[in-house]
């Protein structure tokens, strides 16, 4: 019989390339670990990586092997701790990189690529299309809106459209912008007939448009209108538009018809909240990338207790290793439950009869403030904070969205509501006397 080694790195080589990235993770885990009786022996670094891997590669595996081998060949998991995957470079991506010329498109933020986006059954449809527009620019899906709630995953993958084409199709002029700095740059344009004749020229010469967060438009009409013109200009020259927003084309308020319906004219995909399964390989990811060290069965207990998106998934796991490279000790099950406690009780407590008011009346009080100190703009710094932990606290405990949260806080726009969101969570990670607030400011609303 051939060399099973190699038969085993040329099928592992083979899964990589055509297995979806929540299995592709497990191949990647994978060393050989020998052969013993015909039979292939794959080896793991724990017993929680082996039984997973097993659980949800075994048939691809085992149909690869013997397809390379011709014949039947079996296969067994053991934990081998001191078996670590092999790296595999390319020499060929390597000189290709090397060979490609200067990227036009500054725009973009690199870290973002399909390489590293984990498709799952809440987002493979989202992902494949957008794969296939990258491929054919202006002429697949166009123009394309993503939408789905915070954290699952929309500037990924716009960004990555972008990162594909800036790649194989240097020569391809890419935006990437937000609404907000959309809509920032037209009122700049607007002091002068040199700066809005550069705007339009900037916006309507792409090959490619990519703009994050469309809802931020609603009410401002002038922008719409430029952005209107602007659609159809790109699309009558068969250039490519890929937008998202946090909820469908549809369930935007204050968008007028006709720009709604240009929204709708081509693919609307969502994206929803990602299973178990695709939290663990995010989870796996995440922790390659910025080099955490955490124990398997914590990591099946947070992607266990953690199902709302994958900003959340990551805040969470920030959380543990810092704790753990603050106390110098590794993160036990107790611990993780002690410290992810603020992650893990929102979904159980979402859609109660919580209201804003009474989150701001409650917060108000706690900071010894008024109601409308935490509703208007003072920028007294405890009222901000009160004002923080409020949006904060509505966003955990009520199914209230974004920008509905943002009307009852006098008006302000889904961008102030994330950004307050979003400071809090990075506030508790290293503040104990906010974390301590917010615990007890839910203890108290959910009592």
């Amino acid at each position: 019989m051939e060399n099973l080694e190699r038969i085993w790195q040329e099928a592992a080589s083979h899964l990589e390339e055509s297995l979806p990235e929540t299995k592709k993770q497990w191949i990647q885990r994978i060393s050989y670990g020998g052969e013993e009786n015909g039979v292939l022996i794959l080896a793991l670094s724990s017993a929680f990586y082996r039984d997973t891997a097993e659980k949800n590669c075994r048939t691809d595996i085992e149909n690869m092997v013997s397809e390379i081998a011709g014949s039947e060949i079996s296969v067994r998991f053991t934990v081998d701790a001191s078996k670590k995957p092999v790296q595999k470079s390319s020499p060929k991506k390597e000189k290709e990189k090397k060979e490609k010329p200067q990227s036009l498109n500054t725009t973009l933020n690199k870290q973002y690529s399909f390489d590293n986006f984990i498709s799952g059954d809440n987002s493979s449809f989202a992902f494949n299309a957008c794969k296939v527009i990258a491929q054919n620019p202006g002429t697949s899906f166009n123009p394309c809106l993503i939408y789905g709630g915070v954290g699952l995953g929309k500037t990924h993958l716009l960004e990555s459209i972008g990162n594909y084409i800036d790649e194989h199709n240097p020569k391809m002029k890419i935006i990437y912008t937000t609404a907000e700095s959309f809509t920032n740059e037209f009122i700049d344009s607007l002091l002068s007939k040199e700066k809005i004749s550069a705007f339009k020229s900037k916006y309507r010469n792409v090959d490619v448009l990519l703009i994050d967060d469309i809802h931020f438009l609603q009410k401002k009409d002038s922008t719409q209108e430029e952005l209107f013109h602007t659609f159809n200009e790109l699309y009558d020259n068969h250039k490519q538009i890929v937008l998202t927003c946090d909820r469908p084309i549809t369930e935007l308020t204050d968008i007028t018809d006709r720009l709604k319906t240009r929204f709708r004219k081509g693919l609307n995909v969502d994206l929803q909240p990602p299973a178990y399964e695709t939290r663990m390989a995010i989870a796996m990811q995440k922790c390659k990338e910025k080099g955490y060290t955490i124990d398997p069965k914590v990591l099946e207990f947070i992607c266990q207790s953690i199902n709302t998106n994958v900003r959340d998934l990551e805040g969470a796991l920030t959380t543990l290793s810092s704790f753990a490279s603050l106390v110098g000790k590794p993160v036990t099950l107790d611990i993780a439950r002690e410290q992810l406690k603020n992650f893990i009780i929102a979904p159980a407590i979402k859609n109660t009869d919580i209201t804003i008011d009474m989150i701001i009346h409650k917060t108000a009080a706690y900071f010894n403030v008024k109601d409308y100190d935490i509703r208007g703009k003072s920028r007294n710094k405890n009222i901000m904070l009160a004002r923080h932990i409020s949006i904060y606290l509505a966003s955990e405990l009520t199914s209230y969205s974004l920008s509905e949260i943002g009307k009852v806080m006098n008006g302000k726009d889904h961008t102030t509501i994330m950004y307050s969101v979003e400071k809090i969570k990075s506030i508790m990670e290293t503040d104990e006397s906010v974390r301590q607030a917010v615990n007890d400011l839910k203890a108290d609303l959910l009592s």
